[in-house]
């Protein structure tokens, strides 16, 4: 009876050994496992911090930017960049919207005063011509047919000079006779604006920065 019993014990203890080598077997593979997917892991976490917090790709919509940027155009939009030294005169930015995201070019800065003044140039045709805090700007990215086109309405920003609120800016869409922009829309806030779109990546013929 009582070498039986001591059987019985020598059997119980095989089997817990069994299954404890099971259990480190089993975490052993879990985690090998683990450590033969730890690159891929890193790859997309590292891809999702870029999108989020630095740069992510942007498809330009619509004929608002022409000729500078034209339809199904893709940018990388610069998140980083707006955080690290704000945002200048002339950038391209992209901006959120009620409507879904646009993208314009910086005209006026907080607290300017800003104003389009009609005068005619070489040829006599009357064109929008800006003035910042009462100096004239040129904008050398854009030629006159859409300079005559910044004002072929009755905007307000032709009319009288405008104080840009602090915290806001006034943009515009270079293709001036088609472009729902802060003649339109008003100013738009800093936080609206969610980065710098320079370099454009499509069409591949046209790759580079874009000004």
């Amino acid at each position: 009876m009582v070498i039986i019993m001591k059987t019985n014990k020598e059997i119980e203890n095989k089997n817990r050994e069994e299954e404890e080598n099971i259990k480190k077997n089993t975490k052993k593979a879990s985690f090998d496992i683990f450590l033969s997917y730890m690159p891929y892991i890193i790859i997309i976490v590292f891809i999702l911090i870029i999108r989020f917090f630095v740069a992510t790709p942007v498809n330009v919509n619509g004929s608002s930017m022409y000729p500078t940027l034209k339809n199904n155009d893709y940018m990388i939009l610069y998140k980083l960049t707006k955080r690290m030294r704000g945002i200048n005169r002339f950038d391209i930015v992209v901006i959120n919207t009620d409507s879904g995201r646009i993208i314009k070019r910086v005209i006026g800065l907080p607290g300017e005063r800003i104003k389009y003044a009609i005068e005619k140039n070489e040829d006599g045709d009357e064109i929008g011509v800006l003035y910042i805090n009462d100096k004239k700007v040129k904008e050398d990215f854009i030629d006159d047919i859409a300079k005559k086109n910044t004002c072929n309405d009755d905007w307000i920003i032709c009319k009288s000079e405008y104080i840009i609120p602090e915290g806001e800016y006034f943009v515009m869409g270079d293709n001036r006779g088609n472009s729902i922009d802060s003649r339109v829309i008003g100013t738009v806030e800093d936080k609206d604006i969610k980065g710098i779109a320079r370099l454009r990546i499509f069409p591949f013929n046209k790759f580079g920065n874009v000004y």
